[in-house]
Order: C-alpha cells, then sequence, then structure tokens
C-alpha cells in the first residue's frame, strides 16, 4: 500500500514540523504533504487495495466542517482563507486515515508510528525540562521572534548566560528587553515560563500534554498483542517518559487526561485490579503534575470568563454563533473548551455535529468489544478499540478544557477509529454501527445538560 508511506510523510510534518528544524525539508509545505497522500490513495484505489467505504464519522465531520465554512462566509468572510487552511488540514488527515486504512495490519502501523512519535516527545520533553535553564530574549526593541534558537543578528533566543529565575536576566542585559528564564531543548526548542512544550501545533504547553495522553494506549495494545519481558519493560519506559513530560508541561488539563487515558484503559480492561494499577501510575502525575497557588487559581478565574463570554456570544448570535475561528476576535482569550467554543463559534448546528461525532467515535470502540467479545479471531480488534476508547477518554477531558475543535491531532485520532470500524467490516461484514434518531437525541440531551450546567455554575460563582 502506497498510502502508508504517504501518510507517514502528511503526520510527520504535523507533528514534527522538520522544515522548521532542517533547512533540507523546507520545500515540504503542508500543500506538498497532502498532495503525495493524495497521489498515493489515488493510485491504491485505481490498484484495488483501497476502496470507499464513508462511515457516520466521516458524514458528521464532513457536515461539521462545511457548517464551519459557512459560519465563517455568513460572519467573517474576510477570513475565509484563513479557516479553509485551518478545517482542509483537519478534515484531509481525517479523511485519508479513514479511507487509506482499511486492514488491521494498516491501522497496527499507522498506530505504531503514532506510539513511535508520542515516546519520542516524552523524551524530548524530558530532556527539555531536565536541561540547565538559560537566559532567553524575548523581546527587544525592532526584533520580532522567531520562535526559538540561538541568539542572532536580528532574532531572538538564548544570550549564553544561565539562570535560576527570570530575575537575573535582567542583570547585564539588554536595556529595555524583555527576557524568560528558560529551557533550552533539543530541535531548537525551549520552554515557556518554565513550561515544556515543542513547536507548531503542539507548542502550547496544554496540547503538548494531551498529544502524549492520547498515544500512549497504543502501547498497551502491542504489548497484549505479544506479552514479553522486553515488550513490558519498553512500555513502562515510555510511560515513564510520557508521564514525566505531563509533569514537565505543568499542565492540570494534561495530568487529568492522563489519569482518564490509564483509568478508563486499566478499569475497563481488568476491573477492581484495573483501578489499583492505575491509581500506581497516575499517582505521580497526581502528585506533581500541574501548577497551584496563585498562578493555577487565576488560570481557573480565567477559564470561568471565557466560559460565560461563549455563552453570552450564542445568546447575541444563537443560531450561526460568531464564525468557527473568531472567539478571539470577540475576546482577548480562546474558550478553553471545545464544547463552549463550538457553541459560541457555530451555534447549536455546530456544537451538535462536533458532540455527535465523538459520541459516535466512541460508541464504535464499545461496540467492537461488545459484540466481537466471542467472535474468534477478533482479539485484535478488541484490543485497538480498547486503546481507542482510552484515547478518547482522554481526548474528551481535554476537550472540556482546552481548544481543541479544529486541532489535527484530534481529527487524526478520530480518523483513527473510522480506519478501526473499516477494518473490522472488512473482515466482518455483518458488523454495522449507525448513527439514528435515538444517537441524536441522546446527544442533544446530553449537550443540554452540560450547557445548563455550565450557567448555572456560572452563575453560582457569580460569574
Amino acid at each position: 500500500m502506497l498510502i502508508l508511506p504517504a501518510l507517514i510523510t502528511l503526520l510527520s510534518y504535523l507533528y514534527w514540523r522538520p522544515h522548521q528544524i532542517w533547512s533540507v525539508f523546507t520545500p515540504l509545505t503542508i500543500n506538498v504533504a497532502v498532495a503525495l497522500v493524495a497521489f498515493a490513495y489515488a493510485l491504491d484505489w485505481r490498484t484495488g487495495n483501497v476502496r470507499p467505504r464513508g462511515s457516520a464519522l466521516l458524514a458528521l465531520l464532513s457536515a461539521f466542517s462545511i457548517w464551519c465554512l459557512i459560519t465563517v462566509g455568513i460572519k467573517a468572510p474576510d477570513r475565509m482563507n484563513d479557516m479553509v487552511v485551518k478545517i482542509a488540514t483537519a478534515f484531509l488527515a481525517l479523511l485519508f486515515i479513514s479511507e487509506g486504512l482499511q486492514s488491521l495490519r494498516a491501522v497496527k502501523a499507522v498506530a505504531g508510528v503514532l506510539l513511535g512519535f508520542t515516546v519520542a516527545l516524552g523524551v524530548l520533553g524530558v530532556q527539555q525540562g531536565t536541561s540547565p535553564s538559560g537566559c532567553y530574549l524575548r523581546s527587544e526593541p525592532g526584533l520580532e521572534d522567531d520562535g526559538g534558537g540561538d541568539l542572532g543578528p536580528g532574532r531572538e533566543g538564548f544570550d549564553g548566560r544561565s539562570c535560576t529565575e527570570r530575575a537575573e536576566c535582567y542583570q547585564g542585559g539588554v536595556p529595555g528587553a524583555e527576557y524568560g528564564c528558560e529551557h533550552p531543548g533539543w530541535l531548537g526548542t525551549h520552554s515557556i515560563f518554565g513550561r515544556i512544550r515543542y513547536r507548531g501545533i503542539l507548542e502550547d504547553p496544554n496540547e503538548l500534554s494531551w498529544a502524549l495522553s492520547m498515544g500512549i494506549p497504543f502501547g498497551f495494545a502491542f504489548y497484549e498483542a505479544k506479552r514479553s519481558r522486553l515488550r513490558l519493560a519498553l512500555l513502562l519506559l515510555g510511560l515513564g517518559f510520557v508521564a514525566a513530560s505531563v509533569i514537565l508541561t505543568q499542565s492540570r488539563s494534561g495530568q487529568l487526561s492522563m489519569l482518564a487515558v490509564l483509568g478508563v484503559y486499566f478499569i475497563r480492561r481488568y476491573r477492581w485490579r484495573g483501578a489499583a494499577a492505575a491509581l500506581v501510575l497516575g499517582l505521580p502525575v497526581l502528585l506533581f503534575g500541574g501548577r497551584s497557588g496563585q498562578d493555577a487559581e487565576s488560570s481557573s478565574e480565567e477559564r470561568l470568563g471565557c466560559w460565560s463570554e461563549a455563552l453570552n456570544m450564542f445568546r447575541e448570535n444563537p443560531l450561526t454563533g460568531v464564525g468557527a475561528g473568531q472567539f478571539t476576535e470577540h475576546h482577548f482569550l480562546t474558550a478553553h473548551s471545545s464544547f463552549m467554543l463550538t457553541l459560541a463559534e457555530l451555534g447549536p448546528i455546530g456544537f451538535v455535529l462536533w458532540t455527535s461525532a465523538v459520541y459516535f467515535a466512541v460508541k464504535v470502540t464499545v461496540r467492537v468489544q461488545v459484540d466481537l467479545a466471542e467472535r474468534a479471531g477478533a482479539e485484535a480488534a478488541r484490543s485497538w478499540s480498547m486503546a481507542l476508547l482510552a484515547s478518547l477518554a482522554g481526548l474528551i477531558v481535554s476537550a472540556a478544557f482546552l481548544s481543541i475543535a479544529y486541532h489535527p491531532i484530534l481529527w487524526i485520532f478520530l480518523g483513527m477509529t473510522a480506519a478501526l470500524y473499516a477494518a473490522v467490516r472488512r473482515h466482518a461484514p455483518d458488523f454495522r454501527v449507525r448513527f439514528g434518531a435515538r444517537d441524536l437525541a441522546l446527544v442533544c440531551s446530553l449537550d443540554t445538560a452540560f450547557v445548563v450546567a455550565v450557567a448555572l455554575y456560572l452563575r453560582m460563582k457569580g460569574i
């Protein structure tokens, strides 16, 4: 299958941004990566290796993407080009994964790549977070931030001085400049306010933490496929790097996401013994992760204020919202919740479409485990569905606190769920998961309950 190497190229671009690190990859743009995958898919379709499948998940997210562009066209037509790129990047990643991977072997291959990316990011995060901190010139009159690196003409970066706190960097520094005491990392990365991060779509510590949590369940699936001491050791080592990086991001949402992933996986797989295992593995993250004190309290207050603004935007624009990607045009911060973000930007239609897609993805993973529980030869399908269910649990928890509705990595994992569904149907044509009127009614009820609960909570807090 030609789609596999092409997909790995696209995923590498989205996760790693190699063109920002090595000049040899400068020609690799998102257009080139997408064109390569499209060409590979066309060849595989021509040779019969893949064929269009479709699913309710793809239909829901197609409708969601179209509605996003409609709202922009109505509310902010001058921002249409920017939103087309943003939505197209996420949707095409979903499309090619969901339609290009039509066997369990292909799903396993891409899951292995995503797991490798996750562990590698965990290693990079630990190296960055434990490296000696240095003075980082953030801003100087006449200069613009280039995203990191060493200090040079017309650039910002590390000036070679070590530090333990930010105040030290102003002694002997450039007058009028802004400094930070940050940790330098591999690949030209550096922390921000002491919190580790990567670059590109993972430059926010919270989103890096969430992405790390999403990928680790694949490690459990590989171990269950062939249990051995070596695989167990590799799993624990990878989990250790990922957990340490989640702690070093100082992300409370990432902490909760990691606990949700471990909790859902182990409790569903091993019942009460799993609960104990999840507690043991998640305890270090629970104890050492996240921020505390005045910084954490201020962050919580900001989040509640953003939720209040989201409800106000919805009240003032009850049908279309303020337009996809336009929340920060009406408020100085983002919504700090994908649920509140989609409600404010897209109105009830976009909100229901997005939550329906997440609901259906969860339904697929659960149905694979339930409907194929007694079927011989379905062990691999059940194992991968369990891993994806755990990932989706982390996704839902993080989505409650982060604005990641259009984030490509979220759509990648939804695409993996659709790919699993296609692969299972290829081996078991009688297996079907539908999204009907009852499902829609359930989603609408849950959405309504969520919005009412948020509104009542904000009123109780006097916001």
